[in-house]
């Protein structure tokens, strides 16, 4: 599916963000309602174990952002 793909594509430049300014700029990047769901419930579901200190980062901060939408609210 077309969202799925883009899902994993948002989540591939999160991974490779370095700062707040790229996660913010990838994050409004996304269209859709419910690309921005999908992505906030994978986050969600995420382990800090997982990730390496600056990907962590960036998801959280994503997170941030997405709860920070209204359409999401």
């Amino acid at each position: 599916m077309v969202i799925d793909r883009r899902i994993s594509e948002i989540i591939e430049a999160l991974k490779q963000a370095t700062d707040k300014q790229q996660v913010t700029q990838i994050v409004s990047g996304i269209s859709h309602d419910d690309m921005a769901a999908q992505l906030q419930s994978w986050l969600e579901t995420q382990s800090p174990l997982e990730w390496d200190s600056t990907q962590w980062s960036s998801f959280r901060y994503a997170l941030i952002c997405l709860r920070g939408c209204p359409e999401l609210q």
